[in-house]
C-alpha cells in the first residue's frame, strides 16, 4: 500500500510559481468568495464546489475541517501520529497531498493510501462531501478565537501571490468587517457549532486554545473520538513532538507555492493574544459590536489572552 508521500498533484508542483499564479482577487459566487487558483480557473467556481460536494468518501476516513489560520498543520500532525501511531513527521503526508480541495480530482488514486486516510478542508460545512456528512462520518472542527485568527490571516497572506500591499487597517475594513472569505468566519463558525450541538453531522469541536493550554486532554479526546490506541506516555510525546519550535522545523509548508520567494511563512508565533498588538480601541471595539451582534444565538466561548 501507498502512502499520501506517494499520491503526486501536479498543481502543487514548485514551477506554478513561474505560471503567473495569483490567489487574489479572490473568486466571488454570490455572497462567498474562495482564494483563486488553477482548479477554479480551469472548472469554474459552481463546477469546483459541485465535484467536492459529491466525494465519495470512506467510513474509515477523517475530515479535520479548519478555519484559515487556526492552527491546521498543527493539529493535522497531531492528528497523523494519532492515527499512524507514531511520532515520525509527517506520515500521513504533506498536507496539501492530502487537502480536499485538490484532493476531489483523483480520488481514485488515493484508494491506494493506507487507512484511515486524513482530509483537511478550509470550506464550510454546506460545501463539504453530502456523502461524509450524512453517513456520519467522522469530522473534526478547528477553530480559534478571531482576533488572533485574523491577525494571522493578515501576516501569512502579506505578500502572497496577487495579495494587494494592505495596511492593517485596509486589511481591517477590506477583509475583516466584510468577512466574506470561504463564506465568513461567522457563518462558518455558526454552521459547524449548530451542527455539532443538534449532531447533525459526526463533529468533534476542538479550539485551539484548548490546544495550547490543555494539550493532554484536548489531544486524549481527539484519540478517543478517532478511535485509536493512546497511552500517556504517547500522548506526551505527541505534545512535545508537535510543540511550536519543533513543528515549524519539521513540518512540511506547501503554502511555499503562493510566495514570491517560495518561503515558508506559515509558523510565526503560535501564541494567544497577539490581537492586542495590532487591533486598536477603536477596531476593538468595532469587531465586539459586531460579534455580540453575528453570534447572539451561537453558544461558544472563545480565549482571547
Amino acid at each position: 500500500m501507498a502512502d499520501a508521500h506517494d499520491v503526486p498533484l501536479e498543481v502543487h508542483n514548485e514551477s506554478v510559481i513561474d505560471s503567473g499564479l495569483v490567489i487574489y482577487p479572490f473568486t466571488r459566487l454570490g455572497e462567498e468568495t474562495f482564494i483563486s487558483g488553477p482548479l477554479i480557473t480551469e472548472h469554474g467556481i459552481e463546477k469546483h464546489l459541485e465535484t467536492l460536494r459529491t466525494v465519495k468518501t470512506k467510513d474509515t476516513d477523517v475530515l479535520l475541517c479548519t478555519s484559515m489560520k487556526s492552527g491546521t498543520h498543527w493539529c493535522h500532525e497531531i492528528l497523523s501520529m494519532l492515527l499512524s501511531q507514531s511520532v515520525e513527521y509527517n506520515t500521513k503526508g504533506s498536507l496539501h497531498h492530502m487537502y480536499l480541495e485538490f484532493a476531489a480530482y483523483f480520488m481514485d488514486k488515493l484508494d491506494e493510501v493506507d487507512d484511515p486516510r486524513l482530509f483537511t478542508i478550509h470550506l464550510p460545512l454546506h460545501h463539504l462531501p453530502t456523502h461524509h456528512v450524512k453517513n456520519g462520518y467522522k469530522m473534526i472542527y478547528l477553530n480559534r478565537n478571531p482576533k488572533d485568527r485574523w491577525v494571522s490571516n493578515y501576516t501569512f497572506l502579506k505578500g502572497k501571490l496577487g495579495i494587494p500591499d494592505w495596511t492593517w487597517d485596509e486589511f481591517f475594513d477590506n477583509m475583516i468587517l466584510k468577512d466574506d472569505l470561504f463564506g465568513g468566519w461567522f457563518n462558518y463558525t455558526r454552521e459547524f457549532e449548530k451542527a455539532a450541538h443538534i449532531k447533525t453531522a459526526n463533529i468533534l469541536p476542538i479550539k485551539y486554545e484548548d490546544l495550547k493550554l490543555h494539550p493532554f486532554s484536548t489531544i486524549k479526546k481527539m484519540a478517543d473520538f478517532i478511535n485509536v490506541s493512546q497511552t500517556d506516555d504517547f500522548i506526551r510525546e505527541i505534545i512535545e513532538k508537535c510543540s511550536f519550535d519543533n513543528i515549524k522545523k519539521h513540518k512540511y509548508d506547501s503554502s511555499r507555492i503562493i510566495d514570491p520567494k517560495q518561503q515558508s511563512t506559515l509558523f510565526r508565533k503560535g501564541v494567544i493574544g497577539d490581537w492586542k498588538n495590532w487591533f486598536t480601541v477603536a477596531q476593538n471595539e468595532k469587531f465586539d459590536e459586531i460579534y455580540k451582534e453575528k453570534m447572539k444565538d451561537c453558544d461558544v466561548d472563545f480565549i482571547y489572552e
